[in-house]
């Protein structure tokens, strides 16, 4: 993914990264695999481009790697939806109140342990704000961090 902005100026087109204090979040969706994922800022402030992969490599590598399912954006908070005139609307679940808060709040988010350590500050922030988080290490279950 392209993370870069780029805006005309008179000099010509000017292409810069975003900073940690311009974006929170980042939201993509993959069409070929129907995936949506959603990155923390601290795997894209400052670069050009992310990538993830779709799956794990064959040397078992996984420190610097980011692995599509770690970043994997369940649920129907932004599915895009097509208008009749044909241009792409972003709007809640569909259909509408297709997903309780309630059933989201309580499910535990899963990261693996290495991205876990590579952004171990942004998954306490997610932990101080209620969510419980399951740390896996090769896919099994290693620890679950929940609000104190």
């Amino acid at each position: 993914m392209r993370t870069n902005t780029s805006r005309f100026t008179p000099h010509g087109y000017v292409l810069t990264t975003y900073g940690c204090h311009e974006i929170d979040l980042l939201a993509a969706y993959c069409e070929p695999l129907e995936r949506a994922y959603l990155l923390p800022s601290e795997l894209f402030t400052d670069r050009h481009t992310v990538q993830l992969r779709v799956t794990p490599p064959r040397n078992n590598q996984r420190a610097c790697i980011n692995l599509a399912d770690d970043y994997d954006f369940e649920g129907a908070v932004a599915q895009l939806e097509e208008r009749r005139h044909g241009m792409a609307e972003a709007r809640g679940s569909s259909p509408l109140s297709s997903t309780s808060l309630s059933q989201s709040a309580q499910a535990p988010l899963t990261v693996g342990s290495n991205p876990f350590r590579n952004h171990f500050g942004y998954w306490i922030d997610v932990v101080a704000a209620g969510q419980d988080v399951v740390v896996t290490r090769r896919g099994k279950p290693r620890l679950r961090l929940t609000p104190a």
